[in-house]
C-alpha cells in the first residue's frame, strides 16, 4: 500500500455508461468519471456490444477520473471494478482477441436452446438459485456451443477462453496474467453452486458444455494481480471485484440482513441481504444469489426488471416527446392517470416474479382521449408495479417504515421516487454513484484501507428521504396491472 494518504478507484462497467470515482481514506469522492458505451440490437432478441470497446471505454475512464483527482497513479491502493453480469465475452487465449461481439445479459437467444432443460429446473434452482432463464450465461453458452461450432471447439481444445465481464477485464487488465472471477459473479452464470461456492460440474454437463478451463473464483476482496504498467503509467492493484447491483448493495451499506435497495437503471432491480447462510425461499420468481464474499459470503435475495429507464427511453422515442426522459416524466405529472391506461411492459418477456420470456408488451385502457401524458404516466407505474410485485412476492411487510435505499437514473425524478414510495407504503431514501463507490469501498478492504464492514458503515450517507402517502387509486389500477398480467399468462 502506499505510505502516505492512498486513494482507491472503484469503476463501474455498465450496460449503457461506464463509471468511475477516486476516493480517499476519509470515504471522500475526489473525482467522478464517465464515458457511454454503445450497444447494439439488430434485431429482437439480439442485444450485443464490442467487447474491445467494453475494455477500451474502461481503461478511459479510469484515467480520466486519475486526471481529475490530481493525485499521482502511484498513491492508488487498489482498483475495485463492478460489471452488468450475465454477459458472455469469448476471446483468444493467445492474441487476447474476441472472437464473437459480447452477448449482453438482455440478449435472449438461448431461451429455446435451454426449453429442453425445463423438467431440470427446480435442480438447477436449487444450486444456483436460479429460475431456468435465457439471460443468464449458461443459456448463451448453449447457444453459441450449438450455432458456432467452431467457437465450441475453441472452447473445448483451451484455445479460446470465456467469461462475464469481470473477467474479461481482469484479464485483459492485467495483460492476461490472470484469469479469475469471483463468487457474485459465478453465481449468475447459472454454472456455480451457491452453498459450495464452486464450479459445478454436472450444471457444466447439463449445458452441454465441455469447458476444461474454468476462471479461478477468489473472494471479492482478493488480490487479482496488478495492471499492466503501461496503461495507466505504473502498475495498479485490482484488490476488489462484486457485479453492479452487489456493489449497489455495497455502496449503499446494506450490511445487515433484512436491508433492502433498488436501483433504476436500463432495468431494475430489487436486493434483500439475506446473510450469510444460503437463503430459501418458497416465493417463486425471485432469484437467490450471492452478494459478495469476503471471509466469510453474504447472500441475497433479488427481483429483475428487464425494462426500467428503457421504458422511459422507448415512450420519449416513440411518442417524440421533446427532452427526452424528462420530458417524458413531465408529462405524466401533467396528465396523470385518470384514464386508466396500464402498461405490461414485457418487451423482451418479463422477468421477476413471473419469469415469462415469449410473453410480449401492451397497452391496455386506451381510448380516443388517451393522451401522451397518460400513456407516459403508464409506463412510469409500470415500473414502480413490477417493484411491488417482486416485494409482495418476497411477502415483506410493506407496511413495514424502514426505508428502502434507491439509486439510479430515475431517482433524480421526486415525481417517480413519490409515485414508488406511494405504491410501496415505505420511505425512500435516494443516493447517486453508488455502484462505483461501492466497488471503490471493496477494494479497500481488499488494500487494507479498512478492515472492516463496521469501518466502512461511517462512510456512507445518503441523500433525500420520501416519504409515502397513501393512494388508493394507484394501489386499484395495480391490481388490475396484476389481473392483466394474469389473464396475458392464461392465454393459450
Amino acid at each position: 500500500m502506499p505510505r502516505d494518504n492512498p486513494i482507491v478507484i472503484g469503476l463501474d462497467q455498465g450496460t449503457t455508461n461506464v463509471k468511475a470515482i477516486a476516493l480517499d481514506s476519509r470515504g471522500v469522492v475526489l473525482a467522478e468519471a464517465q464515458r457511454p458505451i454503445a450497444t447494439r440490437s439488430p434485431s429482437a432478441g439480439i442485444v450485443e456490444q464490442d467487447a474491445e470497446a467494453i475494455f477500451a471505454t474502461a481503461v478511459a475512464c479510469i484515467r480520466d477520473v486519475v486526471s481529475r483527482c490530481g493525485r499521482p497513479v502511484q498513491d492508488i491502493a487498489g482498483l475495485g471494478i463492478a460489471n452488468q453480469t450475465e454477459t458472455l465475452i469469448i476471446w483468444d487465449r493467445t492474441t487476447g482477441k474476441p472472437v464473437m461481439p459480447a452477448m449482453i445479459w438482455q440478449d435472449r437467444r438461448g431461451a429455446l436452446e435451454i426449453e429442453s432443460l425445463r423438467d431440470k429446473s427446480e435442480m438447477i434452482r436449487a444450486r444456483t438459485g436460479l429460475d431456468l432463464d435465457p439471460t443468464f450465461t449458461a443459456a448463451k453458452l448453449r447457444w453459441v456451443s450449438r450455432n458456432w461450432p467452431e467457437i465450441a471447439a475453441g472452447l473445448k481444445d483451451g484455445r479460446l477462453l470465456f467469461g462475464t465481464v469481470d473477467t474479461w477485464l481482469i484479464w485483459k487488465l492485467t495483460g492476461g496474467a490472470t484469469y479469475a472471477t469471483e463468487p457474485s459473479n459465478a453465481s449468475r452464470t447459472m454454472l456455480f453452486d451457491i452453498a459450495r461456492l464452486d464450479w459445478d460440474p454436472e450444471l457444466i454437463a447439463l449445458f452441454d458444455l465441455t469447458l476444461p478451463t474454468l476462471p479461478e473464483c477468489r473472494a471479492s476482496n482478493a488480490n487479482f494481480g496488478s495492471t499492466n504498467p503501461a496503461l495507466f503509467g505504473a502498475a495498479v492493484p485490482i484488490t476488489g471485484v462484486m457485479g453492479d447491483q452487489q456493489a449497489s448493495l455495497f455502496g449503499h451499506g446494506c450490511f445487515s440482513e433484512g436491508d433492502l435497495k433498488v436501483t433504476y437503471g436500463t432495468g431494475a432491480f430489487l436486493w434483500m441481504n439475506a446473510g450469510a447462510r444460503p437463503p430459501q425461499t418458497e416465493a417463486k420468481g425471485i432469484i437467490r444469489t450471492i452478494a459478495w464474499a469476503t471471509d466469510k459470503p453474504c447472500y441475497a435475495y433479488e427481483g429483475f426488471v428487464m425494462y426500467a429507464g428503457k421504458i422511459v427511453d422507448w415512450l420519449a422515442t416513440r411518442l417524440a416527446i421533446e427532452d427526452g426522459a424528462a420530458g417524458v416524466i413531465a408529462a405524466a405529472k401533467k396528465s396523470g392517470n385518470d384514464d386508466g391506461v396500464l402498461l405490461i411492459p414485457a418487451f423482451q418477456g418479463l422477468a421477476s416474479p413471473w419469469w415469462q420470456p415469449s410473453m410480449r408488451a401492451a397497452f391496455l385502457g386506451l381510448s380516443e382521449a388517451t393522451s401522451p401524458g397518460n400513456i407516459a404516466q403508464a409506463g412510469l407505474e409500470a415500473i414502480a408495479f413490477q417493484i411491488r410485485a417482486i416485494l409482495d412476492a418476497l411477502e415483506t411487510d410493506r407496511k413495514s417504515q424502514s426505508a428502502m435505499k434507491v439509486d439510479g437514473g430515475l431517482t433524480r425524478a421526486k415525481y417517480f421516487l413519490e409515485l414508488q414510495s406511494n405504491l410501496l407504503g415505505r420511505p425512500l431514501m435516494q443516493a447517486q454513484s453508488v455502484t462505483p463507490f461501492g466497488a471503490a469501498l471493496m477494494a479497500g478492504l481488499g488494500a487494507g484501507l479498512w478492515s472492516s464492514l463496521n469501518e466502512l458503515r461511517g462512510l456512507i450517507t445518503h441523500g433525500n428521504r420520501i416519504e409515502p402517502r397513501p393512494d388508493g387509486a394507484l394501489e386499484a389500477r395495480y391490481r388490475q396491472w396484476l389481473d392483466a398480467i394474469r389473464m396475458m399468462m392464461d392465454r393459450p
